[in-house]
């Protein structure tokens, strides 16, 4: 994507109408603070060496700040216009969603996660960007490698100096310790990514993970590092409410993210990277568990947080070596997808070389994990004009979307036939009778219990 120089700083030029970096040609207007500060900070001279954003910090500072290579300020520099301008082939959009049509708040009974319906419009005419959503964020890192201003909140100094740790590992060859991500399948590269990019760049490296995964993952992380254990432990990840949307989710990171992965079928897929990309559009856009998961999350975070000033709620879905964050937020109705964001650089590299991750998905995944800190909630016109009609959906269960909960929501299949029998069953002495003899006859035979029975 870019060259380095000797020195291995990126090779760039500056003239009025444009900006030139890694021999491409950017127009002025697009030129965005950062990038000035990056350029200001750097020379076209091979020989020549930045000075250390860590050693120009404010003498006052408590915090020790990584320094990061030009290189990296300048693809981190792109990553962030391209969530505040749709100018790159790397800008993250927003694109609002209708619900036409859903078992939202089906008649007959609650739907798991598996099992929902949804018919949706996705607005064709307009997008929003992602930095649009994060504007606390984006201000935060823009003035701290425009400024060098350390954030006063001891959090997002934590965050702050684990996305730069993060960012400075790739130089070092050490960012996700994976050679052929392809061969890795949905639930090992969610794992993954749990293990060694969102946990890394969260406030803590826990996560919670499906218990009914917990046969798959005997050998530990599946990284190519051997003996790579996971941070994440194995428990009910149960959320919703029976009556309504319910199930078990994936992942759940720092009790903050749902991370979904969703199954593609790869075989006869060889049409390269916009193949893949197509593949993952097709598997992870619209795709209705993602939104019930996404849309039941956000109301269990208004009942656990009522303090947060936004209950706009991410929750981030995989596939096809690409990443899609939905949002919803419970108090205004608002439904956004995210448009499809490539885990790793498209650019081809030898067997030897592994694919690199890309710059636009560790920013986002470092907005996404951290949102709590940076998302700065709807705009104004994202609240009145683009509602996603799911208030309408619930009709006369609005009160139990009220009411949603974490943790032993559901029960195991056999349970629920147990109890659905005793509650349609109509019973009469007759049959009452029949039951008791054999009941009688089971126990003397063959010495059984009613915990035998009904185990």
């Amino acid at each position: 994507m870019y060259e380095r120089n000797r020195s291995g700083n990126c090779m760039y030029s500056l003239s009025v109408k444009s900006l030139r970096i890694g021999g491409r040609s950017w127009p002025a207007f697009l030129i965005h603070p950062i990038q000035k500060y990056v350029m200001a900070t750097s020379s076209t001279n091979d020989s020549s060496v930045s000075t250390s954003l860590a050693t120009s910090l404010p003498a006052k500072a408590n915090y020790d700040f990584p320094d990061i290579s030009d290189y990296l300020k300048s693809e981190l520099a792109i990553a962030l216009d391209g969530l505040c301008y749709e100018a790159y082939r790397q800008s993250v959009t927003l694109r609002p969603i209708r619900i036409r049509n859903c078992n939202a708040a089906d008649s007959n009974r609650g739907k798991a996660f598996s099992e929902a319906y949804c018919d949706v419009e996705m607005e064709s005419n307009k997008a929003f960007l992602l930095g649009d959503i994060f504007r606390h964020g984006l201000d935060m890192l823009i003035e701290f490698i425009e400024n060098k201003t350390i954030p006063e909140s001891k959090e997002k100094q934590i965050v702050l100096r684990k996305l730069l740790s993060f960012i400075k590992s790739i130089d070092e060859g050490s960012g996700l310790p994976i050679d052929d991500p392809e061969q890795l399948s949905e639930t090992d590269l969610s794992l993954l990514l749990a293990n060694h990019l969102f946990g890394k760049l969260a406030t803590t490296n826990r996560y919670l993970i499906n218990k009914s995964r917990a046969d798959k993952c005997k050998n530990g992380c599946p990284c190519d590092q051997r003996n790579c254990e996971l941070n994440g432990t194995f428990g009910d990840t149960s959320l919703g409410n029976t009556q309504v949307w319910h199930g078990s989710i994936d992942i759940l990171i720092n009790n903050d993210i749902i991370l979904k992965s969703v199954d593609e079928d790869k075989k006869g897929n060889s049409g390269g990277k916009s193949a893949e990309t197509k593949a993952a559009t097709e598997i992870l856009s619209k795709n209705g568990q993602i939104i019930a998961e996404t849309i039941v999350f956000s109301f269990l975070q208004r009942q656990t947080h009522p303090e947060w000033s936004s209950f706009l709620t991410p929750c981030v879905a995989v596939g096809g070596l690409n990443m899609l964050v939905m949002f919803y937020d419970c108090e205004h109705d608002v439904l956004l997808e995210s448009s499809m964001i490539p885990l790793f650089e498209t650019t081809e590299t030898s067997e030897e070389t592994p694919r690199r991750i890309n710059m636009a998905a560790i920013l986002v995944s470092w907005l996404i994990v951290n949102y709590k800190y940076f998302c700065s909630g709807l705009t104004k016109d994202m609240k009145v004009t683009y509602k996603a009609e799911f208030f309408s959906q619930m009709r006369d269960k609005v009160d139990i979307y009220e009411k949603m909960s974490f943790g032993n929501v559901g029960t195991s299949y056999c349970s629920r036939l147990k109890s659905r029998k005793r509650e349609r069953v109509v019973r009469n002495e007759y049959l009452y009778e029949k039951h008791s003899k054999l009941s009688k006859m089971m126990f003397e035979r063959n010495h059984w219990s009613w915990s035998d029975i009904y185990e």
